[in-house]
């Protein structure tokens, strides 16, 4: 989870970048390049793909700052943009005759177990995004509601229901997994 002295220096940045400082602009972008391009590998797990969704991302993100009238929402907003630029990517992709890979369910670097890897895979796109960005990004609920364009007691119920989906496909296999633990205390 993003720690309040972060999102306050996020919130500096993204004051300042308003103003037309390039320097807050690329600092802003070199803290959130990565975080962006691996929740983009997570959908598309092709390196290049996710790179470029990215770029997309930013270039979005540039082009909209200056209209962004709350800098406390930036990474909401951000991962909002994010998933649409993702989606996009992959309607082009399947206009394309080439098949789409599989999708990722963390980054390459994950430690999770397999099976909690696996288990997320078997869960359709949107819980295992909610659950992703709740768990692993740390967004808050009101956070969530903006990146999926929905009310919080919406949002809330939705993570609910995506957590006892996660925990119904890792119950049958025996498992006691840490992240089904720590979804049902939030």
């Amino acid at each position: 989870m993003q720690d309040r002295t972060q999102q306050a220096l996020d919130q500096l940045l993204v004051l300042a970048a308003q103003t037309g400082d390039p320097a807050a602009a690329a600092a802003l972008a070199r803290r959130w390049s990565r975080r962006l391009t691996l929740h983009a590998m997570r959908h598309v797990r092709d390196p290049d793909a996710a790179r470029e969704i990215a770029q997309e991302t930013w270039l979005a993100i540039l082009a909209g700052l200056p209209r962004l009238a709350d800098p406390a929402r930036f990474r909401a907003w951000a991962y909002a943009i994010l998933r649409n630029k993702t989606a996009d990517s992959i309607r082009r992709r399947r206009r394309r005759p080439e098949s789409l890979p599989e999708i990722a369910v963390g980054p390459p670097e994950d430690d999770g177990s397999a099976e909690v890897r696996a288990a997320l895979a078997r869960l359709d796109a949107d819980d295992r995004e909610l659950i992703i960005l709740r768990h692993v990004e740390g967004l808050s609920l009101a956070e969530l509601a903006i990146v999926f364009d929905r009310k919080s007691k919406t949002i809330k119920s939705r993570l609910h229901s995506a957590r006892g989906r996660l925990r119904a496909e890792l119950e049958p296999k025996g498992a006691s997994h840490d992240i089904t633990d720590r979804c049902t205390r939030r």
